[in-house]
């Protein structure tokens, strides 16, 4: 008979390939030059059709032009902030790279809700309760709609992960997956959205999002984990005990310590648990806790 494997180390972010993957927010001169070429031809057709409409379409052109001029200063300052913010996290590196960025990052305050979102991301690992409180200070009103989202998925995570549900809820109900591009992103939204709602009562709704977000899709990368824990949620709570097991045995098979938060949940998921990492091969007495990251 095989001798039970133990569970191996919690896995952890690797912070420095991470961030060498960072982009860097470029100016996309190919679109701005469009931008400028319609800007020309809407000028030329209002100044030629004076003799026809008087100043009318003239005055239209210079509140239009006024109005792109707004956005780009808007748009470069923004870009200007992630660039230098980025520069700042890929010195994080190493501990005392890390330790550095901190520093710098919490001289800037909660002012600026993108700075302050980084530190709590860099000390999520050593102080929970403090990236909690990071998060929870940052002004929200005063940040462009994708720095919201971003910090409303991050504060609704670390609510879950403390087992704080009904915390996490009204901060996922304003989350807006429309207004983020990126796919991985807004797959870790939908993660977050779902675990909210399957735990706070809407099972049914969670299902329907996350039938739109499955985990073996290559492009979400290790956010398919947020996926099946959700999955796990929403099963339970919509009584699909098949499937709960199913999301179990794909998250046991990339990281077993991403089932700890379910040793003390319910009876039925704790039998659940040890069915599972029994069929892995892992040790699964009743007083075993598995570590998470």
């Amino acid at each position: 008979m095989a001798k039970p494997k133990k569970l191996p180390p919690p896995s952890t972010p690797d912070t420095e390939a991470a961030l060498a993957q960072a982009d860097t927010p470029i100016v996309k001169w190919g679109v701005v030059a469009q931008i400028a070429a319609a800007t020309v031809v809407v000028w030329a057709l209002a100044i030629g059709a004076i003799p026809y409409a008087g100043y009318w379409l003239v005055g239209g052109a210079a509140i239009g032009t006024l109005v792109l001029a707004g956005f780009g200063v808007y748009a470069w300052r923004i870009a200007r902030r992630q660039r230098r913010l980025l520069s700042v996290l890929r010195r994080a590196g190493d501990e005392e790279g890390r330790k550095a960025a901190i520093a710098e990052l919490e001289a800037q305050g909660t002012k600026d809700g993108m700075a302050a979102l980084a530190r709590a991301q860099l000390i999520l690992r050593d102080d929970p309760k403090q990236a909690l409180q990071a998060l929870e200070a940052i002004d929200l009103a005063k940040e462009p709609g994708q720095v919201q989202d971003e910090v409303r998925a991050n504060l609704a995570l670390l609510y879950l992960m403390q087992g704080r549900p009904r915390d996490a809820r009204p901060v996922t109900d304003q989350l807006r997956l429309d207004r983020q591009p990126n796919a991985k992103a807004k797959a870790m939204y939908a993660a977050v959205m779902a675990e909210a709602s399957a735990r706070t009562g809407s099972a049914d709704e969670a299902r329907r999002l996350l039938e739109t977000y499955p985990p073996d899709d290559p492009s979400y990368g290790e956010v398919a984990m947020l996926l099946l824990r959700a999955q796990i949620y929403t099963y339970h709570a919509t009584k699909n005990r098949g499937l709960v097991r199913k999301a179990m045995r794909e998250l046991a098979a990339r990281d077993p310590n991403q089932l700890a938060p379910f040793v003390k949940g319910p009876a039925d998921l704790q039998q659940a648990v040890r069915e599972v990492l029994g069929e892995a091969g892992f040790q699964t007495r009743a007083k075993t806790k598995i570590q998470r990251q």
